[in-house]
């Protein structure tokens, strides 16, 4: 997420948690593309982040050294891990 962002000329922290402590809070139902999806996977703290796509699907990379993929909000792996979202540019109006 930090070298896509960064790809682009925009600027974030580098690490997830970092980033979810910085984003502003958004619910679920108000996500729109570009927005970041915050994970605690096997953590008390957030360690993993995804960018919001589309139709409740993310794309992120699951672990090092495997590829990016798109995966649903409401996948019971991921929607039991859940832990926030966040918006960092407002390029339209809420």
């Amino acid at each position: 997420m930090f070298y896509s962002h960064q790809q682009l000329g925009l600027s974030v922290p580098r690490t997830s948690r970092d980033q979810a402590d910085a984003a502003r809070e958004i619910k679920q139902s108000k996500l729109r593309r570009g927005d970041l999806v915050f994970f605690k996977i096997g953590s008390r703290r957030v360690n993993h982040v995804g960018i919001y796509v589309g139709d409740r699907h993310f794309v992120h990379a699951p672990g090092s050294g495997k590829p990016v993929t798109v995966n649903s909000l409401d996948d019971e792996y991921y929607e039991r891990r859940f832990y926030s979202a966040g918006r960092y540019w407002d390029l339209e109006r809420d």
